[in-house]
């Protein structure tokens, strides 16, 4: 009863779902909005070069303080 037929909320084709979404609709919204978190982020680091400010590439490094 898990895999219940029912309409997608999005494309509304009858499938198994286990949410309300089906699967070829969850990555086509998933594609999408990391696109658009791609774009987010190319926009903000154009206008921090604007202000003279260099954006840090590396993910998850916290910076170094000079008292440590």
């Amino acid at each position: 009863m898990e895999n219940e037929q029912k309409k997608c909320m999005i494309c509304a084709k009858a499938t198994p779902l286990k949410g309300g979404i089906c699967e070829p609709c969850q990555e086509r919204i998933r594609r999408e909005a990391m696109g658009g978190q791609a774009d987010i982020r190319a926009q903000a680091e154009k206008e921090l070069k604007k202000h003279g400010i260099t954006p840090d590439r590396e993910k998850g490094k916290k910076r170094e303080t000079e008292g440590r």
